[in-house]
């Protein structure tokens, strides 16, 4: 389990489309189901790294909006 993990489920999440449609789709509403859903794609990682890697994340790619898993690390 590392902080670099998590930021490269985000970077990926960042990059394909699909899997973000994935995540919408499943309703993914709490940085619990966020980590499981991580989990199942094969990033281990904790919820504090993964509430660190949302706090800290910078986009790279303008098409892909993940502002509403970055708000799941302030509780929203």
């Amino acid at each position: 389990m590392s902080l670099t993990t998590a930021q490269r489920f985000l970077q990926r999440l960042e990059r394909e489309e699909t899997l973000r449609q994935q995540l919408y789709i499943s309703g993914i509403n709490s940085l619990d189901k966020l980590v499981q859903f991580a989990h199942g794609k094969g990033f281990i990682v904790s919820q504090e790294e993964m509430k660190v890697a949302l706090e800290t994340f910078k986009p790279s790619l303008k098409t892909a909006n993940l502002e509403p898993i970055k708000q799941l690390a302030a509780g929203k």
